[in-house]
């Protein structure tokens, strides 16, 4: 029922404003209050129950009301007096909540954790890794479907084991009994629904590239390809060609400037960088080459850069699935999968195959040692000199 602008509550709601705990409210009355108001202030219902709340909740009506405006949670049994026994607390908490027992308040319990964090993260990881036998003979009797990918049962079992451990050691060590039962209830229902759907890859491939499977990031492209078994196709080698020299002039530029900022801090007394270092720098720079790919083009807020997306490919001598450095989705297009390496990398080669395959740009930048292996389909910038370059930089 509509509400005339200006009515208060105890003329809009006089059962509720029958609870008003005045000597606990101030100046504020439920003839000077009006019934949306943001305001916390204390009730008290006929038998005696004392709680505090905001007025524009009390004058809602959800189900737990039963149709009556101005119920009393503990009354009906909605929420009930629970003191928790190890800080002396009390609180108005649902029957299920007070079912679980647990021995601190909100507050206390974080105070608690924080003092007890760093103990309790070590002993938690150790049960967890003490768990693993435990974990794995309850993993056995798992049905998982006999059409699955070998890789992807592997997957679903690293990160079956990875939860049902801290599930064990949680129960182990902070008494949270059933957490095991529960999460095993929820692996078991992950691995009947494991392999995604052709439906499900599509979507992702057409709307931001990545495809989720047990909480890891997918190349939804590679995924789609696989499912589908689409054959082989390629990207036209002069456009292939023409998207390698325009990665090959950022990483030309960065090289300049790098050779200058490394010679700058050797000046300073700083050593040069390692391999690592520059990896990890080039990985920045391939993932700008988004920026520079849809630069002053209406697709630009849509494009996207991935790092360490993986590929329904299993490397030689590997049991799970690899990882492509740098995934670049643009819509609409044909996706970037890049490959860096300071040395010669089978694996690599492997998953640029594969991307080559989907339709995908395949690139490899190498840099380091090493020779250069020719894959057909797959554009390779070598930029070992101007690596190189940069790490002798301003050397005596």
């Amino acid at each position: 029922m509509a509400r005339s602008l200006g009515v208060s509550l105890a003329e809009a709601y006089p059962l509720v404003a029958a609870m008003w705990l005045q000597e606990r409210n101030g100046g504020l009355t439920p003839e000077k209050a009006s019934p949306k108001m943001q305001v916390k202030v204390w009730w008290r219902c006929a038998a005696g129950h004392e709680w505090e709340e905001n007025i524009s909740t009390r004058t809602t009506l959800p189900k737990w009301k039963g149709g009556d405006v101005a119920a009393c949670r503990e009354c009906v049994g909605y929420k009930v007096s629970y003191t928790y026994p190890d800080c002396g607390h009390s609180a108005m908490v649902t029957p299920e909540a007070a079912a679980k027992k647990r021995g601190r308040c909100w507050n206390c319990q974080q105070e608690w954790w924080q003092a007890n964090e760093k103990r309790l993260k070590k002993e938690l990881s150790a049960a967890a890794k003490a768990a693993a036998g435990r974990a794995g003979k309850l993993l056995d009797a798992v049905p998982v479907p006999a059409d699955l990918p070998a890789p992807l049962v592997t997957e679903w079992r690293w990160w079956a084991a990875k939860h049902l451990q801290g599930a064990i050691a949680a129960e182990e060590q902070m008494g949270r009994e059933g957490r095991a039962d529960e999460m095993l209830a929820r692996v078991t229902e992950r691995a009947a629904r494991l392999l995604p759907i052709k439906e499900e890859a599509g979507r992702a491939a057409a709307h931001g590239g990545v495809l989720r499977l047990l909480d890891q990031a997918h190349w939804a492209e590679g995924w789609l390809h696989q499912l589908t078994g689409r054959p082989a196709r390629r990207v036209d080698e002069d456009t292939l060609e023409t998207m390698a020299w325009s990665l090959g002039e950022i990483l030309s530029a960065w090289s300049q400037r790098a050779a200058e900022a490394v010679a700058a801090d050797r000046a300073n007394g700083h050593a040069a960088p390692s391999t690592a270092d520059v990896t990890r720098v080039l990985t920045k720079v391939v993932l700008s080459f988004k920026d520079e790919l849809v630069r002053d083009s209406p697709l630009a807020p849509y494009a996207r850069a991935y790092k360490e997306l993986r590929l329904p490919v299993v490397p030689d001598g590997k049991g799970r699935y690899g990882r492509a450095d740098v995934v670049v989705w643009i819509p609409g297009g044909p996706n970037f999968v890049i490959e860096i390496d300071s040395a010669p990398n089978p694996a690599s080669a492997e998953k640029l195959a594969f991307a080559r395959d989907v339709g995908a740009f395949p690139l490899w930048v190498r840099f380091g040692k090493g020779g250069i292996e020719k894959i057909d389909g797959v554009m390779v910038l070598d930029i070992r000199d101007a690596v190189r370059g940069v790490l002798d930089a301003g050397a005596e």
